[in-house]
């Protein structure tokens, strides 16, 4: 059943991108494969422009009815305190939320590519806004982590936040995972 609903939002991120902006999209399938092998063996590749029509959170935006989460990072939650080098709280998920804001302000769509659709339906996808793959630069600036349990992808850039003190790597949090089981 959930190979079926994630065959389901992949047809309905191809055609929203299809009839609702009205180009196409880049589709590759490297072998006749059959809906069974798509989704097991992940034999396809789905890419496009992406508009933004909201900022939800520091990792997670809307195009119209689609909801998209930058895939392989985990940035704190609106609601999320951390603490800085003075031990003052200061409200990291608002400020994660905002460099997300500022990444994509400038862009009139996103170039992003479908990874995988999460047990929410929310479409996971790599995501650059002109040249800068937005997830790595939330992570670089601090605002965001680099989620091992689903992807490596952005431990370099997490490295080089947390020599540089930059962002929550300044003081003390909790990562947006555990915080999520506290509340």
């Amino acid at each position: 059943m959930k190979k079926i609903l994630k065959l389901c939002h992949f047809m309905m991120f191809l055609a929203y991108l299809n009839s609702v902006w009205g180009f196409g999209s880049v589709i590759a399938f490297p072998s006749a494969a059959n809906a069974k092998d798509i989704m097991t063996e992940k034999k396809f590749s789905i890419s496009g422009a992406v508009t933004v029509t909201k900022i939800n959170d520091g990792d997670s935006l809307r195009s119209g009815n689609l909801r998209i989460r930058l895939f392989g990072i985990d940035a704190p939650e609106k609601k999320q305190q951390c603490t800085d080098v003075a031990g003052i709280n200061w409200d990291c998920g608002i400020a994660a939320q905002k460099k997300l804001e500022e990444l994509v302000a400038n862009v009139p769509k996103l170039n992003c590519n479908l990874i995988d659709v999460d047990r929410y339906g929310r479409l996971l996808m790599r995501c650059l806004a002109g040249e800068t793959d937005v997830a790595a630069a939330l992570v670089r600036a601090g605002l965001a982590l680099a989620y091992r349990r689903y992807s490596y992808d952005y431990i370099d850039d997490e490295t080089i936040a947390k020599a540089s003190k930059s962002g929550i790597w300044a003081g003390s949090f909790t990562e947006p995972w555990v915080w999520r089981r506290g509340q």
